[in-house]
């Protein structure tokens, strides 16, 4: 029993548990490299029935608050949607749009505003 327990942690500690996927500007297709990404993360939602997961959409600061809100969502929606078609089960996924409220840094470089285009996944147990 000690044996698997450890073999367990070992597998978890080595994958965080909080996915970011980023975004092309005022798009919310999933590229492939992303979608690698997304296709580790299934596994690790498959291994670990027990955590859901809360999907945040973020935009940078290029457009009007509400073009970016609902643009937010759609890049949360299509993430879940991603979820869904490979069998991860609709319970276990909320979505939360952020628009441009809160970025990851300052929106006053082309470099920064990519790094706010972006979806987090962040996981939380389902059963508390």
């Amino acid at each position: 029993m000690k044996t698997i327990i450890l073999i367990a942690l070992l597998i978890s500690s080595s994958f965080s548990n909080e996915l970011l996927i980023t975004f092309d500007s005022n798009s919310y297709k999933i590229t492939n490299t992303e979608k690698d990404k997304l296709d580790k993360y299934v596994d690790f939602l498959f291994t670990n029935y027990d955590l859901s997961i809360n999907l945040e959409g973020h935009t940078d600061s290029i457009g009007t608050p509400m073009q970016n809100m609902k643009l937010s969502i759609k890049r949360a929606e299509t993430v879940k949607a991603y979820f869904l078609n490979e069998g991860i089960i609709e319970s276990r996924i909320n979505t939360i749009a952020c628009g441009e409220s809160r970025p990851k840094v300052s929106n006053k470089t082309v470099k920064n505003r990519q790094k706010n285009r972006r979806v987090v996944a962040k996981t939380f147990d389902t059963f508390k």
